[in-house]
């Protein structure tokens, strides 16, 4: 029996499911933000690991508590992404910045 070929993990349409939920812009933005470090080439790959780690907590379907409780489902997946951004803030430069909202600005 073939085994069905997955499609492979598309960026913009995570970025976009995030961006057409209510009530979590600033989650959004946070995550951009995290991600924005990712993709510089300059960012420690400590910072990098912090920052793919929130990241991957935020879009797993199985967390704390679930996305589908309604004003508690995204509180774990907040406290997660602030954490990631207290312990990186000072690799947090003004482009990286810049370049969250613009990628935000774009979904």
């Amino acid at each position: 029996m073939a085994r069905k070929k997955q499609s492979p993990f598309s960026h913009t349409k995570t970025w976009q499911k995030l961006k057409q939920i209510k009530g979590i812009k600033q989650l959004t933005e946070s995550a951009l933000l995290l991600y924005s470090l990712i993709l510089d080439g300059d960012t420690p790959k400590w910072v990098k690991a912090v920052c793919i780690t929130a990241i991957a907590y935020l879009v797993f379907p199985t967390d704390s508590i679930p996305d589908a409780l309604p004003a508690m489902g995204y509180c774990d997946d907040l406290l997660c992404i602030s954490t990631a951004i207290g312990a990186v803030t000072s690799h947090i430069q003004p482009h990286h910045k810049d370049q969250a909202n613009d990628i935000f600005n774009q979904l």
